[in-house]
């Protein structure tokens, strides 16, 4: 009698075992996916998953890439600037081919911030995200893309983004992902360059149908009204910084224009607090916490000019 029992208790003793086992098995799996995506969500710096993103970096050929990621659309629009397009550097460092300003960035140790600014200034294509790696977003090809998560090289994308956005283009379907050569289109035009090369140059203002990848959602929709106020003593620049904001989707209402230089940089003053930093990030602004008349106001002097 007394085996009998001792023997129902094991078995009810194995029984309940192998149920806990089982909700162990159960449960590991759905922790271990929480605590990744719970990871993923802090650890991103720069994108939130929701607004379009954009990054600029170097293929093999000396070709330049521009990625526009859309999750409205779920689209993923890739742009590419031949290598022999002749450009002005940013930051005042002449006219050079494309293809070169990686090295510029690399000698003058400021790495890919350089190219990011050029493509931002001489296409109208706002970006501050770069990689000197192609993160293989164009092809869509799965093994690029973990190279890229995992072994990026030099970029100031994080891993927690690269992920994101890893992730984002892996489930893009095979029609919601375009290529762009421009040059192919007629935004650039072919001819003998100043070394006597053949190259491209850019011909006149480049059109919307190529930049309407770059506008931001939220500042299309709130119709942000925008001032500019330019004690920089240098002409143009809040010209080229009005065009690349209503890139973006905002409306350059005034543009006041000291009759001095000032020696600052550049502050973002905002009633909306999400498009006034990234509008500072893309321009490397601080933001203010001020009143202002508009929505969003842009104070920049002559630091800002010697970058820009």
């Amino acid at each position: 009698m007394k085996s009998a029992r001792r023997q129902a208790f094991f078995a009810r003793k194995q029984k309940s075992t192998k149920k806990e086992f089982s909700f162990i098995k159960l449960i590991i799996p759905i922790v271990v996916i929480s605590l990744f995506f719970i990871f993923l969500k802090t650890g991103t710096k720069v994108w939130n998953g929701e607004d379009k993103v954009s990054l600029v970096y170097k293929k093999n050929s000396g070709d330049i890439g521009v990625t526009v990621l859309d999750p409205t659309l779920s689209e993923v629009t890739t742009l590419i600037i031949p290598g022999d397009t002749q450009v002005d550097i940013s930051r005042n460092y002449g006219t050079f081919l494309i293809k070169n300003v990686w090295q510029m960035g690399i000698n003058e140790k400021i790495g890919g911030i350089l190219m990011s600014e050029t493509v931002t200034q001489n296409f109208l294509f706002p970006n501050f995200l770069w990689s000197y790696k192609s993160p293989g977003f164009e092809e869509g090809n799965i093994k690029s893309i973990l190279n890229f998560v995992f072994l990026p090289g030099d970029t100031n994308i994080s891993f927690c983004d690269r992920v994101r956005m890893g992730l984002f283009v892996m489930n893009v379907k095979e029609l919601g992902n375009s290529t762009i050569n421009l040059a192919e289109s007629k935004f650039l035009e072919k001819e003998r360059l100043s070394d006597g090369e053949l190259g491209y140059v850019i011909v006149g203002k480049i059109s919307e149908r190529l930049t309407v990848y770059f506008s931001d959602n939220e500042m299309s929709e709130k119709n942000i009204k925008i001032n500019i106020t330019d004690a920089t003593g240098i002409s143009g620049v809040s010209n080229k910084l009005g065009e690349i904001l209503e890139v973006l989707g905002g409306k350059v209402v005034s543009v006041d224009k000291k009759n001095s230089a000032e020696e600052s940089d550049c502050v973002v003053i905002g009633k909306n607090a999400n498009v006034a930093r990234k509008v500072a990030k893309l321009f490397s602004c601080k933001v203010e916490n001020r009143e202002t008349s508009f929505d969003l106001d842009i104070n920049i002097g002559s630091k800002f000019a010697e970058r820009f």
